[in-house]
């Protein structure tokens, strides 16, 4: 049988945001937002308004556009901060959360956004929380 509660989200945790571990990147931490009322506002204004140059069909927005459009969205709305990350081999040099954001729409960079996309989805679903949950049994 289903409970109330299999279904209920934490609304903290995405209107606040949480520490998401990238497992693909061990050491990797983004701490991000769910996808709050204000990032879907936006994103609809902003898929819809790219739209108008390309027949107001999103689909014929070329990718380029797409992606700044995203990592424009993510950095505003959704991501925090991040820890874990080195711009060198030694690890000594952490990327800071502004270095970080400046990579999301370089095209080079793309596994780093997907990831982002990922992180901030896990916490819209509360997988976060039911994996630290599991984590303590």
């Amino acid at each position: 049988m289903a409970k109330l509660s299999d279904l209920k989200i934490d609304s903290a945790a995405v209107n606040d945001g949480v520490w998401v571990p990238i497992e693909q990147y061990p050491g990797l931490k983004i701490r991000t937002r769910g996808y709050t009322d204000q990032f879907l506002d936006a994103q609809t204004r902003r898929v819809a308004q790219a739209a108008e140059k390309y027949r107001n069909d999103p689909s014929r927005i070329p990718n380029a556009v797409r992606r700044q459009l995203n990592a424009d969205l993510l950095t505003e709305f959704l991501l925090l901060d991040v820890d874990g990350l080195f711009a060198d081999d030694a690890e000594t040099q952490k990327v800071t959360i502004d270095e970080f954001r400046a990579l999301l729409a370089q095209p080079d960079y793309a596994r780093l956004a997907r990831a982002c996309w990922e992180a901030a989805s896990l916490v819209a679903t509360g997988a976060v929380q039911q994996a630290e949950d599991a984590e303590g049994n």
